[in-house]
């Protein structure tokens, strides 16, 4: 009996721990999404053009996607989650956007932060993630389902939280978001949250011979591409776009975390059809998918309903993303953390340098002029699917 009530006591605390990283993730990943929203805001106060603001933008995406990619193997045999701590309190720099005089210093600080705001999202990923597979006695695809969706949701809702914030009481009302990272950290130390140690021999998997261990990294490096870069420039310029029409600063917000929500309910039900039909297979479907409904949400986008088209382009857009890391994860190549390091930072760091280069594009022409071509993104990640499948289909058979 005692051992009973032992094992359910163990069992509910790792609970507890999986449901505080869970919590820090969703913290990081909701400081990573609210400068997109706010931008016009920001514009407005520091006189911002629209280039130097999708320099702002840029500035933390790429920071938080290539630092992850270089410091993703640091402190590989350490237990304590320190980076986890310490990203905390760096992806809320964010919130002092307030605290920066109204000039071209100002603007440079801006972009300081918003390095220092990648560079704390960056480091508290790997070590999330560690912790989590530090936690034995829940399954690991669970407790990594849970994790991942959480940041999903951080990220789907942190421009409306910000929106509101600001729209309720200026930039200064960030402020009250510095508290996030002083409870996520409490919570960490007095749940004894713990990092899994890295093993070297880790990297080597024993999977069944299938169409997607036969596949070569690059290949499926160079389906995710166009549909990062599409996704990318959709969530860092709509707000904006919606802006311009007259919107409220709100309602992008509120576009950005449905298009997220639908991120985060999709994998379940992809995810759930590939065990059957395929990773490969369900991604392309998916991607080609999204094509017909982000078209239709920009011939919409005047009406306020079209919102809960978005809804439908990120059940499948972010669905396909999460198979081709799952892909990825089994592809012939470079090692594990190389591959993974790649398809999670490297992809959408290349999309943020594409987002630069056709900045200038939008500031000239208008963000519309950009938007309207993204849904070809997401039709030439799904047709270079559709080939890689052809290609293979001498090996294997593949039922859609």
């Amino acid at each position: 009996m005692w051992k009973s009530q032992l094992s359910n006591r163990v069992s509910k605390f790792e609970w507890m721990q999986l449901l505080a990283l869970s919590g820090v993730h969703f913290l990081v990943d909701m400081f990573g999404n609210m400068l997109p929203s706010i931008l016009p805001a920001i514009r407005d106060e520091f006189a911002m053009s629209l280039s130097v603001g999708a320099f702002v933008l840029a500035s933390v995406a790429l920071t938080s996607n290539w630092v992850q990619v270089l410091t993703g193997h640091m402190r590989a045999k350490k237990t304590e989650p320190l980076f986890l701590h310490l990203g905390l309190v760096l992806a809320a720099a964010v919130c002092l956007l307030s605290a920066l005089p109204r000039s071209s210093g100002g603007i440079s600080l801006i972009i300081l932060l918003s390095i220092v705001s990648g560079c704390g999202i960056a480091i508290a990923h790997p070590e999330g993630l560690r912790a989590v597979h530090a936690i034995p006695r829940i399954r690991a695809s669970v407790s990594t389902a849970i994790f991942m969706t959480s940041g999903f949701l951080g990220f789907s809702v942190g421009g409306m939280i910000s929106t509101a914030l600001v729209s309720g009481f200026g930039l200064r009302g960030l402020y009250v978001l510095i508290l996030c990272p002083v409870i996520g950290i409490l919570t960490v130390i007095l749940l004894r949250v713990r990092l899994a140690a890295e093993d070297p021999l880790s990297d080597i998997e024993p999977v069944a011979d299938t169409v997607e261990t036969r596949l070569s990294f690059w290949s499926v490096m160079i389906m995710a591409l166009p549909a990062a870069i599409s996704t990318t420039v959709v969530l860092l310029l709509l707000p904006t776009r919606l802006n311009e029409l007259g919107f409220e600063l709100t309602f992008g917000g509120f576009s950005t975390m449905i298009f997220g929500i639908g991120g985060t309910v999709g994998p379940f039900a992809w995810v759930a059809i590939a065990h059957k039909k395929g990773d490969l297979p369900c991604a392309t479907v998916a991607l080609l998918l999204a094509v017909p409904l982000l078209a239709a949400y920009f011939l919409l986008i005047d009406s306020r309903t079209a919102v809960w088209v978005l809804f439908g382009v990120g059940f499948c857009s972010m669905s396909a993303y999460i198979l081709i890391v799952t892909i990825a994860r089994h592809a012939s190549g470079p090692n594990l953390g190389q591959r993974m390091g790649f398809i999670l930072g490297g992809s959408w760091g290349v999309a943020c340098i594409v987002l630069l280069v056709l900045t200038p594009v939008a500031e000239d022409y208008g963000t519309h002029a950009v938007l309207k071509f993204m849904p070809l993104g997401y039709l030439l990640s799904g047709l270079f699917g559709l080939y890689i499948m052809l290609k293979n289909a001498k090996s294997t058979q593949v039922t859609i």
